[in-house]
């Protein structure tokens, strides 16, 4: 019978981060498909030169996140994807970010120690990209 209330009790959390996962990857996955139609309708083809615009190019992903939405692309195909992949790595962070929420709230000491070694690790690869 316990087992079924802390069922309930973590049922909040499971029905936030199944949202928020589903959304991350339906929002990338529409950001992708709008991308590739503009680029194959404004260049004639889905083919990506290796131009540099479209790689990173600075320190770290918080700042290429920060200089892409400053400044942008000029084809707006490659924007689209670049924000849908943007939106697609940034999801599983978010999903941490969240439980770390969730965890304090709940003063639960053992998970709050667990996430918060996942946010550091997740933090620190997309530091060093």
């Amino acid at each position: 019978m316990k087992a079924n209330r802390t069922t309930d009790n973590n049922g909040g959390l499971e029905k936030a981060i199944s949202y928020l996962l589903i959304i991350g990857v339906v929002l990338s996955v529409l950001l992708e498909i709008a991308g590739i139609i503009m680029l194959c309708r404004d260049s004639g083809s889905i083919a990506i030169q290796q131009d540099s615009s479209v790689f990173i190019q600075e320190h770290d992903f918080f700042r290429f996140i920060y200089d892409f939405l400053r400044t942008g692309n000029g084809n707006a195909g490659i924007w689209l994807m670049t924000a849908g992949l943007i939106i697609l790595i940034l999801t599983p962070f978010l999903r941490v970010i969240l439980s770390a929420f969730y965890f304090a709230f709940k003063k639960d000491r053992k998970y709050i120690f667990i996430t918060f070694f996942v946010l550091v690790a997740l933090t620190l690869s997309l530091l060093l990209h």
